[in-house]
């Protein structure tokens, strides 16, 4: 692979940060790791009639952070499918049938960016109806 990837992070809050995560495993591991503050794991792989597919990924120790309702719900509407719940910060990048990373398609960028908000105003409240 040559030249820099760009991928999109989703915090709990909704804000979307462009990533430039390098062109080589060891530099997408690293600044995917950063980005994340943890381990990295795929957990969700979305596939595409043409182009790249997508890939969703999160952080190892994601157990124990909050829902990420905004990254959920871009896997939902990318799949067609709601999977799970993902919880904590996810970063979203492109994939090839080789299982490499390569940059997130336009127009996946531009509907995640159309779900999340344009000006997030803080931490995330999740509260329980009984």
């Amino acid at each position: 692979m040559t030249g820099a990837i760009r991928a999109l992070r989703i915090d709990l809050d909704g804000k979307v940060t462009d990533l430039d995560i390098g062109s080589t495993l060891d530099q997408q591991s690293k600044i995917i790791g950063g980005a994340l503050l943890d381990s990295v794991e795929a957990v969700d792989y979305i596939g595409r009639p043409s182009g790249p597919s997508i890939v969703a990924l999160a952080g190892e120790h994601r157990a124990r952070q909050l829902p990420n309702f905004y990254a959920t719900l871009a896997v939902h509407v990318l799949s067609g499918n709601l999977h799970h719940e993902i919880q904590g910060p996810v970063v979203f990048a492109g994939y090839t049938c080789n299982g490499e990373l390569t940059a997130l398609p336009e127009d996946v960028t531009a509907e995640i960016r159309d779900l999340c908000p344009a000006n997030p105003d803080g931490i995330p409240v999740v509260i329980h109806i009984r």
